[in-house]
């Protein structure tokens, strides 16, 4: 999708503490032969804080950042990927309440990791469809990856989660940076990767905790119906056409892109050398260096390394930043963005 006067107005990000990964080897908790080929060096860890508030932070300094008045919202979509704190409960109003106000629309986004990305696009519409009236969307991701639930070194593969939050202000008011274009794709080819073959639950938590993906996946490759480099062939594809089309729609290159945001994902899972022919990507480029010591933060990996980007000055006016997510199931989705300013924006916590 081509977007023309969408903008975002400001972001922001709330980081757990960063917790050295080798202390989690000296531990126990993490595979010493995993920690060395996945390549982190440290993950973000809340305390007490419920992924909801973590959110409510996240979204006032983004609001605070771009002037936004609660009048001024329209929309407000919040991705999750993780527990939000408690069963049965609507995280969407609690942080609508304390960190907006007004009535605009609140709705969960369920896309898994690729959550924040669909927002983004989903909130351009809204705003396009728009002609008078509120000219502003919030969009937040907030998730927590901690036992019991969780384990985060040891229930998926290659992939440690940390935890955030983020928000980016979505306006046609002109902003920090334009949204020149986005793009959706999902493929359920491979659905069961994440699922497994087991039993379903009557309750959550049934089949004990924490969660082991890695278990589901090793299920799934054991019906014979693809091979692990087959599917790391077929995301391969799909994570090209995605984000090509995104790229032709902004009227850009690959090699017109500044900065690209991918999912902080170890270097097991990444195919550095089929991005590199394929779009011009580098580790640098791709933040590699910064998303090592954070973590995968679910559903906002993106916002929180756009924000990164924003706050240290490591884009510049008319720099293309390319922002790419992948949710299990399988979602793909990509915004082509063009920095408008430079932001005086305190990386610290207000």
């Amino acid at each position: 999708m081509q977007w023309n006067d969408i903008y975002v107005s400001a972001g922001a990000a709330w980081l757990g503490e960063p917790e050295d990964v080798l202390d989690a080897v000296a531990d126990g908790r993490y595979d010493a032969e995993e920690c060395k080929e996945d390549d982190y060096l440290a993950v973000r860890v809340a305390g007490e804080e419920s992924p909801a508030d973590m959110t409510v932070a996240a979204a006032k300094k983004a609001l605070a950042r771009s002037g936004t008045a609660a009048d001024d919202i329209a929309l407000f979509l919040h991705a999750t990927t993780s527990f939000q704190g408690l069963d049965h409960f609507t995280p969407v109003s609690y942080i609508l309440d304390r960190a907006v106000g007004g009535t605009a629309p609140a709705l969960e986004v369920k896309q898994a990791c690729n959550g924040g990305m669909a927002s983004i696009e989903v909130a351009a519409a809204y705003l396009s469809a728009m002609r008078s009236g509120p000219d502003s969307a919030l969009v937040t991701t907030g998730d927590k990856f901690n036992l019991p639930g969780y384990d985060r070194y040891r229930s998926d593969k290659g992939m440690l989660r940390g935890d955030g939050a983020t928000a980016l202000v979505l306006s046609r008011r002109p902003g920090v940076a334009r949204l020149l274009s986005t793009a959706l794709l999902d493929d359920p080819t491979h659905e069961g990767v994440y699922r497994g073959q087991g039993e379903w639950a009557s309750g959550s938590g049934e089949h004990g905790w924490p969660v082991n993906l890695r278990a589901r996946t090793k299920q799934y490759l054991e019906r014979g119906q693809t091979t692990v480099p087959e599917l790391v062939q077929s995301i391969t594809v799909r994570e090209q056409e995605t984000i090509h089309r995104a790229l032709a729609d902004a009227g850009i290159t690959g090699d017109e892109v500044a900065r690209f945001v991918f999912p902080n994902a170890g270097r097991t899972l990444v195919d550095w050398d089929s991005r590199a022919q394929a779009f011009g990507v580098t580790e640098e480029k791709a933040l590699w260096h910064w998303g090592r010591q954070v973590g995968h933060i679910g559903a906002g990996d993106q916002a929180a390394g756009l924000v990164h980007l924003l706050e240290t000055g490591a884009v510049s006016p008319g720099d293309k930043v390319l922002l790419f997510g992948i949710g299990g199931g399988f979602h793909f989705g990509c915004a082509v963005l063009e920095i408008l300013e430079q932001p005086e924006w305190d990386s610290s916590t207000d």
